[in-house]
């Protein structure tokens, strides 16, 4: 078997492994990647990148047909084959673009699955690699369901690659993935279904807001059924049927079954525990350093941590504290205070801070500001009448604990209210804020009067 010795691997080149590899080889460091996948990993291959690509089309697409009542003529509409072509015009180019900034910088890589087969070496495709430091940056797959004829569910990953859609796609689970590209899919002609095993979708998100956006993506197509768990998926002469309920006496029937059902760390077939490295359904255990907590020489950062939300920044904040504790030694420690996120359905939803029912639970003090935004003029000129703001504001202090927006440009809205929290700004000192006109930022005016 080759050997090959380095300062530091780096197993996973998604956005927490290349930051981690590009850190440790710009401060002098022997560095390898291993890859399994694609150079790059998810979120520009066949995650955020690709759906947000999809999903700003079909949103110029709902927007336009918004505009019908109020002067603009004709009915939008997406041709998938082009708009496929285009999404590629992103995500092909990006493997040969990472390689090629990995060999720019004396990075070596490795294709292929990574295995240890001790507490600093790994196993790829018959080549053994010998690390000082090791980091884990593999990132997620979708979680196994336990369910008959499993294989047959596609997966977000195949959605991104057809050529042609099916006319029938079900999103079997209630999160991020299935409203968002069940929302592209029903702009994009396809009948779409969302099945939650449950009677709460989107669990990260305000529950009234959520409510709100289910009844607007139904009113576009998209058909959400609560309280059907997924039993088992059978392939027919017509196509698909996945039997539901506590006893599988409910059916679906689709051409296409999404895997939704969430998405767990893929460290199943590293061997972590032939190193030493402790894990848990929830992925590697790290402490603030993101060091393993049983093995000194090795870091973890991203979907496979288990810590944090699965999110790209976590992922980039994980990364530079992976980073500086291998290049500097346990200096720096990470912190993750308040990270915003957002769904990017039509309207988009987006949050930072406490959700009301988990500010209740910590027995808080606290008032809610809640208003309903579709008659403001920058959403009543887009057509838009699903909109809304909620704040959660602790009485005493006028701090912000946390914010829910849904409506045009939520993702930027939240964005000003999270350095408005980190700062430690009163929601008073807020509503003194000057913001230019007319703009969404401005909204916070009418929403803090």
């Amino acid at each position: 078997m080759t050997k090959y010795e380095y300062d530091v691997a780096v197993i996973g080149a998604g956005p927490a492994g290349g930051s981690v590899a590009g850190k440790c080889s710009s401060a002098g460091m022997k560095v390898a990647v291993i890859e399994k996948f694609g150079l790059g990993g998810t979120c520009p291959l066949v995650g955020c990148e690709p759906k947000k690509v999809l999903a700003d089309i079909t949103e110029t697409v709902e927007k336009y047909n918004n505009s019908n009542k109020h002067g603009v003529l004709g009915k939008g509409s997406v041709e998938w084959s082009e708009l496929i072509k285009f999404k590629r015009s992103f995500t092909d180019p990006i493997t040969a673009i990472v390689r090629r900034h990995y060999i720019s910088k004396g990075i070596d890589v490795f294709d292929g699955p990574a295995v240890f087969s001790g507490p600093q070496s790994i196993k790829v495709k018959g080549k053994e690699i010998h690390a000082k430091k090791i980091c884990i940056a593999g990132g997620a797959r979708p979680r196994t369901m336990g369910i008959t004829g499993e294989e047959l569910v596609s997966t977000s990953t195949d959605f991104f690659e057809f050529d042609e859609l099916p006319k029938r796609i079900s999103f079997i689970g209630g999160g991020f993935i299935s409203f968002e590209l069940a929302h592209i899919a029903a702009l994009a002609g396809v009948k779409a279904t969302i099945i939650n095993r449950s009677d709460r979708v989107l669990r990260n998100f305000d529950i009234d807001l959520t409510k709100r956006l289910c009844a607007k993506l139904e009113d576009i197509g998209v058909k959400i059924v609560m309280n059907e768990p997924a039993v088992s998926l059978q392939k027919t002469d017509s196509g698909l049927i996945l039997k539901t309920g506590p006893q599988g006496n409910n059916s679906f029937e689709a051409d296409c079954f999404i895997h939704g059902a969430g998405r767990i760390p893929d460290i199943e077939g590293l061997r972590a525990d032939i190193a030493g490295v402790e894990t848990t359904s929830g992925g590697i255990d790290v402490n603030e350093y993101m060091q393993s907590v049983s093995n000194p020489s090795v870091y973890a950062a991203g979907d496979v941590v288990n810590r944090g939300m699965p999110l790209t920044p976590v992922a980039s904040l994980e990364a530079e504290i992976a980073a500086d504790s291998i290049i500097n030694g346990n200096n720096k420690t990470i912190d993750y205070g308040l990270i915003p996120y957002a769904l990017f359905t039509y309207p988009p939803i987006a949050a930072v801070g406490l959700l009301e029912e988990k500010a209740r639970e910590k027995g808080l003090d606290f008032e809610v500001l809640s208003k309903d935004a579709s008659r403001w003029s920058e959403y009543k000129r887009l057509g838009q009448d699903c909109a809304e703001f909620k704040l959660l504001i602790e009485k005493g202090s006028r701090l912000i604990l946390g914010a829910h927006i849904m409506g045009d440009r939520a993702e930027e809205i939240i964005n000003l209210i999270t350095l408005g929290m980190r700062c430690g700004i009163t929601i008073d000192a807020l509503a003194d804020m000057v913001w230019a006109y007319p703009s969404f930022g401005y909204t916070l005016k009418y929403l803090l009067r």
